[in-house]
Order: structure tokens, then C-alpha cells, then sequence
């Protein structure tokens, strides 16, 4: 090296994404729409006051960016918020009279719940019925301009047999109140049945299931209500039951491993993984959770073909803003914000656990292990990795379960872990399964039949076992509003044994108060 030639070690700064922060103001702006409407005036315009409210903070973080940049993003959230409660204010809404009143509604049945017993003090229940049904609605035909309703309960007497998937219309009485819409029936009429209908093919090749045939179609396709519930409920297996993030990539994993065997070029391939995982968000009914995963995996495959690094929450927070300005009612769903919750613990202390993992106990055969060794390493390094994934998602999303519910499910994380693998050998073998009988409804998939109905069995079966361990859901209340606030500092970033510690003392702390 020349004399006098002097070598600067070259210093990249850390990246400090704005994204996220703008994401949660957004979402949490909009999941309280009337606070700030009220306190400021916002009436008329409440999208364009809410932009000009948000000035302010916007040149406050725009200042305070370079020198303060944890006070610029507290300002930018504080922004977003505002953006988020103007967005929330200028959704439709429902008249004011809530009260009851005629309506005729149509839309497509999502789930049909078995007859309660009657009992003594039926004033108790909320709904006295013969027959239950959980309506999406989509359009309403009396009376005019009324805006349908979300998802509608509908009680009716026994009436001609309806199937989960069928196209109906309803008439009856509506009232809409604190424990949300229902409609109490009076006529009802199939419209559309469901092997008619554009999923018809797929409803063809369920029916061929035998004693698992509601389960199988609402894990594949997420419509329905399983005799097995009460058992998901109980074990906190609930969100495998619910067509999410979950099933979306473990379906774009399968698809992704076809492509790489059909030997088509990479960048085609995240064309067509792109496609699949949109199909297959449009064949599960595309509900608030399933358009979320279907975001955040068109924005991963993007910023790959565009040769991105992302950031690990910018594809979730894309994904929010993006749902909550296409509908601000999704930041009040509560299936959405549970979803949001279990993949932002999954991108951050779940994937951390994971790293750290992976720094101590590596797990990673030698060239010449024998193949039996190889096999129990990896099968070591996926039960590990998924109790992290679990680990993340149970502790991100238990405050909301608490405060909604009064429940917890202590076992939640293992008894993920058990119930991962025969619910993707169920989904790696039912959707290829579904296409196939699909294209040839009497073709020769005995074989795939069979193994899916192995795997839906080895489901209902770790189901019902981890739905009878000792405290499998325990009757809590509803954690303080400091313990919430104090909650997020589990997901700040991991990297190394003095921050699991002080994790582990924080969560008996909290778990002592609460």
C-alpha cells in the first residue's frame, strides 16, 4: 500500500423506515373515527380537514427529521392519525335510526350453525332459531339506498335446506345494535346453488370427502362450520380454522416449489406465483385477513423483481394502509386487527427468536452426515422455528383476545406447533386436489383423497387432544390500559441474551399485574 494513502472503514447508517410508523397512525386513527371528528368539528369535509389538521405535524417531521428523528415519526404517526380519522369519516354509514325495520337482502351463505336446545330461559341466548345463518351480503333490494350491512346473522324457522356457498335472499326484520346486525326472517330464497356458482368446481370436488368433509372445506376454502370448532376454540386453534396469512403462505410455498420444478425463469415465476396466490385469495371469498397476507405478498414479490431489500414490517404496513383506505372498517374488524397483530409479532420477535436460534444451537448437518441425521436436524430446526413463529403470534395477539373475549390459551404456541404439520400436508394435498378433480371429476384421485382425509383426521385428532390439556383456556379480564402500552416494547429488536432477559423479567411483571 502506497505511503501516505490513508483507508476509511465505510459506515452505512441504519435504515429507519417512516412506513410503519405511518401505518399505525393510519390504522389507529381509523379504528376510533368519532374522538377527533367530535373535538375538532369535522362534519362537512372530514377527509380535507383531517389533511389540513395534518399539516402541521407533517412540517414538524419534515424539521425535526434530520436532528430528532424518533420525534419526527411520533409526529408523523401522530399525521396519520389524523389522515386515518378523516379517511374513517367519510365511509358510509347507516342512518341514525338503528332501530328495527324491513329489509331484503342478498348475498352468498358463509357458514350455517347447528340448532341450539331449547332451554327454559331462551332470553338468555341471543338468537332463538331453527336455523342460523352467517350472510355477506352484497346487495340490498328494499329498501333503496340503504347501505348492506356487513356480515349478517340471519335466525329463520325451518325452512327448504340451505348449503354454506348458496346465493340467497332474505326478508325479514333488521336491527342492528351493540352486539351487531341480525335479521330475523321471514321468507328466504336460493338464488344461486352453490355447484352453479364461478367456485362451483371446488364445492364438486369436496363433496367427495367422507366423515371430514366440513372441516376440509373450511380449511381450504374458509367457509363453513365444522362440527370440530368448540375443539379449535378451546385448544386456541381458532385461526387455523380462518383462511389468513397462514394458509396464503403455505400455499404460495407449494406453488413456488411447482413453478421452480416446471424449470420457468425466476422472474416468471414471481409473475405466476403472484397470480396463484390471487386465485387463491378470490377462492377463499377474499375476506379482510386473506387480501392483508395477499398485499403483503404482492409486495414482497414486487420489491424482489425490483431487486429490494425490504424492510421487515414494509410489506405489513403497505399492506394495512392499503386495505384501510380501500375500506377504514376493516382497522374496527376484529379478525383484521388480529391478523395484523399475530404477523407483526411473527416479523419481529418471532423472526428474531429465530436468528438467535440459529446463532446458538445451528442445527445444520455436515456434508457427510448420514441422511437419518440430516432429517432429525432439520426436523429439530422447524420445530424450533415454528414454537418462535407461535411465541410471536400468541404474545402479539393475547392483550386483544383478553379485552375482546376474556380468554387466554397458554398452550396456544405448542399447540400451533402440532397442529402446523398435518394442516399443511391437509392444504398441500386438497388444493392441487380441488384443481384437479376440478378439470377431470372422475379422475383417478383415490390416493389424494385418501391422504386427505388422513391428514384432516390427524388434525381433528391433535385438535381434540390439545382442546383437553390441563388450563387449556383460561377466563381472565381485560388487561389495564398501561399494561397495553407497555405491551409493544416485547417486539423491539432482539439481538441478544440481555434483551431476552429483560423480556422474560418484563413479561412476569406484566403477567403479575394483570
Amino acid at each position: 500500500m502506497p505511503d501516505g494513502v490513508l483507508l476509511y472503514e465505510a459506515t452505512v447508517p441504519a435504515a429507519r423506515p417512516w412506513l410503519p410508523w405511518l401505518a399505525a397512525g393510519v390504522v389507529l386513527g381509523a379504528m376510533a373515527p368519532g374522538a377527533l371528528q367530535v373535538a375538532w368539528g369535522w362534519t362537512l369535509a372530514p377527509l380535507t380537514v383531517a389533511g389540513c389538521f395534518a399539516l402541521p405535524f407533517i412540517a414538524l417531521a419534515a424539521v425535526c427529521a434530520s436532528r430528532w428523528p424518533w420525534a419526527a415519526r411520533s409526529l408523523a404517526l401522530l399525521a396519520a392519525a389524523a389522515l386515518g380519522q378523516g379517511l374513517a369519516g367519510t365511509a358510509a354509514t347507516r342512518p341514525e335510526d338503528s332501530g328495527p325495520r324491513l329489509l331484503a337482502v342478498s348475498g352468498e351463505v358463509t357458514a350455517i350453525f347447528r340448532p341450539r336446545s331449547q332451554s327454559n330461559n331462551s332470553s338468555t341466548h341471543r338468537h332463538t332459531y331453527s336455523q342460523l345463518l352467517r350472510l355477506d351480503p352484497d346487495a340490498v333490494e328494499q329498501p333503496v339506498d340503504f347501505p348492506p350491512p356487513g356480515r349478517l346473522f340471519v335466525s329463520a324457522p325451518a325452512l327448504p335446506a340451505i348449503a354454506c356457498g348458496d346465493r340467497i335472499v332474505v326478508r325479514g326484520i333488521w336491527q342492528d345494535d351493540t352486539r351487531g346486525a341480525s335479521l330475523q326472517a321471514s321468507e328466504m330464497e336460493r338464488l344461486t346453488r352453490r355447484e352453479d356458482s364461478a367456485r362451483g368446481w371446488a364445492w364438486r370436488a369436496l363433496e367427495r370427502l367422507d366423515i371430514r368433509r366440513e372441516l376440509g372445506e373450511s380449511l381450504l376454502i374458509g367457509q363453513g362450520t365444522p362440527p370440530e370448532k368448540e375443539d379449535f376454540r378451546r385448544s386456541g386453534l381458532l385461526h387455523i380454522l380462518a383462511v389468513s396469512g397462514s394458509h396464503l403462505a403455505i400455499a404460495a410455498a407449494l406453488g413456488a416449489w411447482v413453478l421452480r420444478l416446471m424449470g420457468l425463469h425466476w422472474g416468471l415465476r414471481q409473475v405466476a406465483l403472484g397470480l396463484l396466490i390471487g386465485g387463491y385469495t378470490w377462492l377463499t371469498g377474499a375476506n379482510p385477513a386473506t387480501l392483508r397476507a395477499l398485499t403483503m405478498g404482492l409486495a414482497v414479490l414486487a420489491m424482489g423483481l425490483m431487486a429490494r431489500e425490504p424492510h421487515r414490517l414494509a410489506a405489513v404496513a403497505l399492506a394495512a394502509v392499503a386495505l384501510v383506505a380501500i375500506d377504514p372498517g376493516n382497522a374496527r374488524d376484529l379478525g383484521f386487527l388480529l391478523s395484523l397483530c399475530a404477523v407483526v409479532g411473527i416479523v419481529t420477535l418471532g423472526v428474531d427468536l429465530m436468528h438467535l436460534r440459529e446463532r446458538w444451537l445451528p442445527l445444520r448437518p455436515w456434508p457427510l452426515d448420514r441422511p437419518p441425521w440430516q432429517v432429525l436436524l432439520f426436523s429439530g430446526r422447524c420445530a424450533l422455528d415454528g414454537l418462535a413463529i407461535g411465541v410471536g403470534a400468541s404474545l402479539a395477539t393475547a392483550p386483544l383476545i383478553a379485552w375482546t373475549f376474556g380468554s387466554a390459551n397458554p398452550w396456544s404456541p405448542l399447540t400451533t406447533l402440532l397442529a402446523t404439520p398435518p394442516t399443511t400436508a391437509a392444504l398441500w394435498l386438497g388444493l392441487p386436489l380441488m384443481g384437479l378433480a376440478g378439470i377431470w371429476p372422475h379422475g383417478p384421485w383415490d390416493g389424494l383423497y385418501a391422504g386427505l382425509e388422513c391428514s384432516l383426521e390427524s388434525l381433528a385428532s391433535t385438535v381434540r387432544w390439545s382442546a383437553h390439556l390441563p388450563g387449556a383456556t383460561l377466563t381472565i379480564g381485560a388487561p389495564h390500559w398501561w399494561i397495553l402500552l407497555s405491551w409493544p416494547l416485547f417486539f423491539l429488536p432482539l439481538r441478544s441474551v440481555w434483551g431476552l432477559g429483560w423480556r422474560a423479567g418484563l413479561f412476569v411483571l406484566l403477567l403479575a399485574a394483570w
